[in-house]
C-alpha cells in the first residue's frame, strides 16, 4: 500500500465510510479506488483535491495528503496544448531532460518561481 492509499484508507475508516461510497462521492469505481488505495493504480493529478473537499480537510491536512500522493508519483506529464507556441515546448522538454540534473538549491528557485506564478 502507498503512503497516499494509507492516507485515504485511513480518513475513509475514521469516518465510518465504506470503499463503495467514497468512490461514489469521488465519482470513481470502487475497484479503481481500491487499486489506487493499494498503488496498483497511478493518482489521478485532482485526487488528493478531491479528497480533501470530500473530508473537509484543513489545510495541514490537505498538505499532507498532497505529500503522500506525491511520493507515490514516479513520472508526469505536461499537457501542452494547441496554442503552446514552439519555445514553451522546448521549455517542458528542457525541464523533462534536465530535472535530475538539477541542484538543489536550483530546484528550491525553481519552486519557488513556480508558487508565485500560481497567485
Amino acid at each position: 500500500m502507498t503512503p497516499f492509499g494509507k492516507v485515504i484508507r485511513k480518513h475513509r475508516i475514521d469516518r465510518d465510510m465504506l470503499l463503495g461510497e467514497m468512490a461514489e462521492a469521488l465519482d470513481l469505481s470502487s475497484s479503481y479506488l481500491s487499486q489506487i488505495e493499494t498503488g496498483k493504480r497511478s493518482i489521478p493529478a485532482d485526487l488528493a483535491d478531491k479528497v480533501a473537499r470530500l473530508f473537509e480537510l484543513n489545510a495541514k491536512e490537505t498538505r499532507s495528503l498532497k505529500e503522500a500522493a506525491a511520493r507515490a508519483v514516479t513520472e508526469v506529464s505536461i499537457k501542452l496544448g494547441k496554442n503552446t507556441t514552439t519555445q514553451e515546448r522546448m521549455l517542458a522538454i528542457d525541464l523533462a531532460t534536465s530535472f535530475a540534473r538539477l541542484k538543489p538549491e536550483q530546484k528550491s528557485e525553481l519552486q519557488k518561481l513556480l508558487y508565485e506564478a500560481r497567485k
